[in-house]
């Protein structure tokens, strides 16, 4: 450390350090200006004394003038070791540091708490459903006879009905009144209502139809089972008892079903068998070929299932002269009517229609297009309310995949659940959260970069413009 000693001295007086020949020497003046109540001027020498170590840079008074003995700084930054820089460059730049940390730790606890309140209500009961059926109108009469002729052309018909409906007593989005209002609005005169494992709708929806829309139309009460086979005709539920029943089972609820003066329909075979996505399996694993069905005793199967023609359980019901329904499989009223089944029954009524089904004297209409009017319908408020939080839990959700496989409509799945981890979608969150948070820091050193500079600035006019004014005075 150099130690410096100041002291008034005459102008004339000089204080002289010997100094060393061999070190070159720089010879500078200086003089300190105070201006205090007025214009003041005083030079003060400055007086150093030669520091021990040699090496250094070393300061020298030499007659009044100020000399500076340099060495070479370089060989006093070398004799640092790299830790003792590192160690200088932190304690430099401590505060920002320090609050680079400060947000770090922020950006980490409010992304812990976004994926638990995210995931969390991916989870939780009695959530705000999306949308409101409280207002459903279907304000439009379709006639498909204007512009459909039966698959077999020559067939008369005085019924247009389908097959395969549900309501909200299971997965349905429509009441059972709402239900018969869009039956109606689509050229519909006859409805099964048939809910998974239940036949309640069917009931609920029959005893409405007679009381308030006996000329309108007829309704069938009917129940799925859980392969997805429609028990029609029937007044009770056939209780289901395993999620993927055995052939036995199934043996005996068909049998249950003719006993209670019923039908055994299959439905969309082509559906059940398809794969269920990310598995090698179908949808309903096990599912009986046709031919297993129908020696079991089976009555018919479901031929058409919304747009899908099943050409494989057609021409088995044709062969072996066997029920041929056709089912829109409505669950949603955004969707059109593209399956009306034909029948020409000698008096509207359930038991006319259903003698002309038995004996199956029946056809169909199809457009697989679908009619154009729908009805579509808003998100409450309560569910908008919680929107931006839900959909976090979607957005979070691409950390895992959690398969739980085919429902079974008896609250467990038909499938084994497989959960898996996304490992390497975790990790690109992280790289591009770093990523965004450099970005951020560079931002932000350029913006107070900015201001400072503007701020320097101003001071330097300021300055200026109070100099001319006080040179003015």
């Amino acid at each position: 450390m150099h130690r410096r000693e100041a002291a008034s001295v005459d102008s004339n007086s000089s204080l002289a350090a010997a100094p060393n020949n061999n070190t070159p020497t720089i010879t500078t003046t200086t003089t300190t200006t105070f201006e205090e109540q007025g214009r003041m001027k005083s030079s003060i020498p400055l007086k150093y004394y030669e520091p021990l170590n040699k090496s250094s840079t070393s300061l020298q008074l030499q007659d009044g003038s100020l000399s500076m003995t340099t060495a070479s700084l370089a060989n006093s930054s070398n004799s640092l070791s790299f830790r003792q820089r590192l160690q200088g460059f932190f304690h430099t730049h401590s505060e920002y540091y320090r609050g680079l940390l400060y947000r770090i730790a922020s950006l980490i606890v409010i992304l812990g708490v976004l994926v638990a309140l995210g995931i969390g209500l991916r989870y939780t009961d009695g959530m705000p459903k999306s949308e409101d059926f409280s207002k459903l109108s279907f304000d439009w009469k379709v006639n498909p006879r204007d512009y459909l002729t039966p698959y077999n052309a020559t067939f008369q018909y005085n019924v247009l009905m389908n097959g395969h409906a549900h309501s909200t007593y299971s997965d349905g989005k429509m009441n059972v009144r709402q239900l018969l209002q869009w039956h109606i609005a689509n050229g519909y005169n006859a409805v099964m209502v048939t809910d998974h494992n239940t036949i309640e709708g069917g009931l609920a929806a029959e005893k409405l139809a007679l009381a308030e829309y006996n000329d309108t139309i007829v309704v069938i009460p009917g129940m799925e089972y859980t392969i997805h086979m429609n028990f029609i005709d029937i007044n009770e539920t056939v209780h289901a008892t395993a999620p993927v029943p055995s052939d036995e089972e199934l043996q005996r609820v068909i049998r249950r079903v003719h006993e209670l003066g019923g039908l055994v329909i299959v439905n969309h075979i082509p559906w059940s068998n398809t794969t269920q996505g990310g598995r090698q399996q179908a949808r309903l694993p096990n599912h009986p070929s046709i031919e297993q069905l129908i020696s079991w005793g089976v009555d018919g199967f479901e031929v058409v299932n919304q747009e899908t023609f099943d050409m494989a359980s057609y021409q088995a019901a044709s062969q072996r002269n066997l029920v041929q329904m056709v089912g829109m499989d409505i669950h949603h009223p955004s969707v059109g009517a593209q399956v009306w089944l034909t029948v020409n029954a000698a008096n509207m009524s359930r038991t006319s229609i259903m003698e002309e089904i038995r004996n199956r004297r029946t056809s169909f209409l199809f457009d697989p297009a679908g009619t154009r009017p729908r009805a579509y319908v808003d998100s409450p408020a309560s569910y908008l309310t919680l929107t931006p939080l839900t959909y976090l839990g979607d957005y979070f959700g691409m950390f895992y995949s959690d398969d739980k496989g085919m429902y079974s409509f008896q609250g467990t799945f038909c499938h084994p659940e497989i959960l898996t981890v996304n490992g390497s979608v975790i990790g690109w969150f992280i790289f591009w959260v770093i990523v965004l948070m450099l970005t951020f820091e560079l931002v932000r050193l350029c913006v107070i970069w900015a201001f400072q500079k503007l701020a320097n600035t101003t001071t330097i006019m300021t300055r200026n413009k109070r100099g001319r004014n006080n040179s003015d005075v």
